[in-house]
């Protein structure tokens, strides 16, 4: 992360506040650094589990099956794919 320059405000429960402070203190850091840390690390994975598709394994390998022997088309997809071809 760059140099902090931005502020962030908000309010919570005096219980949560102490919590909050309590987990900081264990770990060494401030109040500030606890939550802009956990909060920073809670974002990214949030955000990197939304980008990607997770697949069981057997889905996986369902899809690569699909992929790799797909069913020939049905009337109704012919259908729809001449409509593109007319444009």
């Amino acid at each position: 992360m760059s140099t902090a320059s931005e502020r962030i405000n908000l309010r919570t429960t005096p219980e949560a506040k102490s919590i909050i402070e309590q987990a900081a203190s264990i770990t060494g850091l401030t109040v500030n650094a606890f939550m802009v840390q956990f909060a920073y690390e809670k974002a990214q994975a949030l955000i990197q589990d939304h980008q990607n598709l997770r697949l069981s394994r057997a889905d996986h390998d369902m899809l690569l099956e699909m992929l790799e022997n797909p069913r020939p088309a049905n009337q109704a997809l012919k259908d729809l794919m001449s409509l593109l071809d007319e444009d």
